[in-house]
């Protein structure tokens, strides 16, 4: 017959037994648990989505070629190296992950951290290097029903939109005309080495203010392609120019604006490309003390006690942000709304597990109790002269 006891080699079996099933049994009770502002989320997601297949049906009967290795997903966002508004250097992979839909959720829960609300006011800097990020923005700016103040920069790095006929403020405007958006740039820049084409060709900064013109919006560079001040009176008057835009939008002072959200390099916004390296990505309250080389529009806000939201590629930081918030910097299929841990964590059914060690711990319990019992008997049937 069989006795349990800690002692026994069976009952030590038995109970690994009944542990494994137990474990088992607690570990497939994971269920997924949604995340916070699950809704918002997957609406900007899915709103990007949409934009990505609107841009791709406007763009795509003039649309040179598609290039499938450089854009697996055929979203049409990912532009050529080399182009005549082509501004400097960009890094593909990151061009190529902020095309995932999800990034529109990424930026619902960076906006949710910086406590930005319905209606609020929010100073936007986009440039054509990164038009996955500004969709990504712009859909989670309509989502949350935030009022985006907007400046673009033309111009682009690789890979980004780069095609001079089909640039940012020309996809921004498809988007418009069909009703997607109730916000467009209230000005614009030619971009580039001094936010006014320094690194293009003539014909590029000419055809960068064309893209204003026909898009209707406000150049801040005026009508000249002149270069005949100094870089540093150029960012300078950039700076002004910018501040004063944004200004202008609000009835008082920079207060009035929530959150400064700068997405890519523009010099101006940063003041110098050295400062991507100390201003944080993402949502930060204020900006580090640091002997900074210049000042950028991003330092005039911060300075009025505005947040700052960073999105500008610096190596091994912009992937390692990215993950953070589920978004895969190397995909290995094309991205579904819906798809990261941004939506949903498996979660273990805490009443599954509790009921588990419990089940456990009764068990050995009563072994514990029986081999004490059992001891007590023997004890109590040894005789005095056993004891002696």
């Amino acid at each position: 017959m069989f006795k349990p006891s800690l002692k026994s080699v069976w009952t030590l079996v038995v109970l690994s037994l009944i542990s494994y099933g137990l474990y088992n049994w607690a570990e497939f009770s994971r269920v997924p648990q949604k995340q916070p502002h699950y809704d918002e989320k997957l609406a900007a997601a899915r709103l990007m989505e949409n934009w990505i297949g609107m841009l791709k049906e406007a763009k795509a009967p003039e649309a040179a070629f598609v290039d499938e290795v450089n854009d697996p997903a055929r979203t049409l966002l990912i532009g050529q190296k080399h182009t005549l508004i082509t501004s400097t250097e960009g890094n593909h992979q990151a061009k190529l992950a902020t095309t995932n839909p999800n990034t529109a959720a990424m930026m619902v829960q960076i906006f949710k951290e910086a406590g930005l609300e319905k209606g609020d006011k929010v100073a936007l800097a986009v440039t054509g290097s990164f038009p996955g990020l500004n969709l990504a923005a712009y859909a989670a700016c309509k989502v949350l029903e935030l009022q985006p103040v907007v400046i673009t920069s033309v111009s682009s790095s690789w890979y980004g939109a780069t095609d001079p006929d089909f640039n940012w403020l020309d996809m921004e405007k498809v988007l418009a005309d069909q009703g997607q958006i109730p916000f467009r740039s209230v000005a614009a820049s030619i971009g580039g080495a001094d936010d006014r084409g320094r690194s293009l060709s003539p014909e590029g900064r000419r055809l960068a203010l064309e893209a204003m013109r026909r898009n209707g919006v406000h150049s801040l560079n005026g009508d000249s392609l002149s270069l005949e001040s100094s870089e540093d009176e150029d960012i300078s008057a950039a700076v002004d120019a910018r501040m004063q835009t944004y200004q202008d939008a609000v009835s008082k002072d920079l207060k009035g604006y929530s959150a400064y959200i700068n997405i890519g390099g523009g010099v101006v916004s940063l003041g110098h490309p050295e400062n991507a390296n100390v201003i944080p990505l993402g949502y930060t309250r204020h900006l580090p003390e640091d002997n900074y080389p210049a000042k950028g529009v991003v330092h005039y806000f911060s300075e009025h006690g505005v947040s700052i939201i960073n999105f500008k590629y610096v190596p091994r930081a912009f992937a390692a942000m990215l993950e953070r918030y589920g978004i895969p910097w190397r995909p290995d299929h094309v991205a579904k709304p819906g798809e990261g841990s941004m939506f949903a964590k498996e979660r273990y059914d805490l009443r599954v597990v509790g009921l588990a060690v419990a089940i456990m711990a009764v068990l050995v319990l009563i072994v514990i109790r029986y081999d004490l019992r059992m001891q007590r008997l023997g004890e109590n049937s040894a005789g005095p002269d056993e004891h002696m």
